[in-house]
């Protein structure tokens, strides 16, 4: 009884939005670690620290047509949110990478791959 009563006044914890959308690009792979940077300074998404380095330090290990995933506790708009990055190595030094992410999150992801493909065509 007292259990339930304590439960009452406890707020349950915000459960992080899931995965829901994707979004991808081929990248040349010097290109993941700055875009991913780029995406971690958006004052929208709450990524933890290093997640570049963390992507960065396990690309070397990716044979061609090899892919890794990383799964990401973060948050979108103050809201905790669940992401995932799958890099895809391809030929000629490229790799897939693909964003799963809540369908908000994903959009602005989406915003910010434009706007870096259009900074490296200048």
């Amino acid at each position: 009884m007292l259990k339930f009563l304590t439960s009452l006044f406890k707020p349950e914890p915000v459960k992080p939005a899931p995965a829901t959308s994707d979004t991808s690009m081929l990248f040349a792979v010097e290109e993941i670690v700055p875009f991913l940077t780029r995406l971690a300074n958006n004052p929208r998404f709450g990524l933890p620290g290093g997640l570049a380095a963390s992507v960065a330090a396990g690309l070397p290990d990716l044979a061609e047509q090899q892919s890794r995933r990383w799964r990401i506790d973060g948050g979108f708009d103050t809201v905790p949110a669940h992401f995932e990055i799958e890099v895809m190595m391809e030929r000629g030094g490229e790799a897939d990478v693909t964003f799963f992410a809540p369908q908000p999150a994903v959009e602005e992801i989406n915003r910010e791959l434009a706007a870096f493909d259009a900074a490296a065509e200048r």
